[in-house]
């Protein structure tokens, strides 16, 4: 299996990763050759790291609930600011309903939607990480 990289060269998986290796490295001269690398008994590089997922709560997680925190008490305080009913008409129906509640019921769905399409995505990134690890042995 070879491709090709942006330069039109062919270069084999091996032939990548050394390149990429030599490029990372600290102490290896900058100058744009590859260096020869000794393949495995199995033929497969030994040098990437395994992929493991964490089982604690990161920073960022806990960033994003006190930010939904602070956006729920916002739309609460809108929602009882703006209890004006309005009038809705929806395939047909006709309802009424205060507009902030509506605008309530438009977040929702948006925030469902959104989670939808980011779990397909996470899903399909996920069964293209397996095959991966697969194909490299682990």
């Amino acid at each position: 299996m070879s491709t090709h990289d942006p330069r039109g060269e062919s270069q084999t998986p091996e032939e990548l990763l050394a390149e990429t290796q030599t490029a990372l490295d600290d102490d290896a001269p900058n100058t744009g050759s590859t260096r020869e690398v000794e393949p495995t008994p199995t033929g497969r590089g030994t040098d990437l790291p395994a992929t493991k997922g964490g089982s604690g709560m990161s920073a960022g997680m806990w960033a994003s609930l006190i930010l939904g925190a602070v956006i729920v008490v916002l739309l609460l305080i809108f929602i009882v600011q703006n209890n004006v009913p309005a009038s809705f008409e929806y395939f047909g129906w006709q309802f009424e309903l205060p507009l902030g509640v509506a605008m309530l019921f438009a977040a929702i769905g948006g925030i469902l939607i959104a989670g939808i399409i980011g779990s397909v995505r996470i899903f399909v990134l996920s069964r293209k990480l397996k095959k991966i690890n697969k194909a490299l042995g682990r």
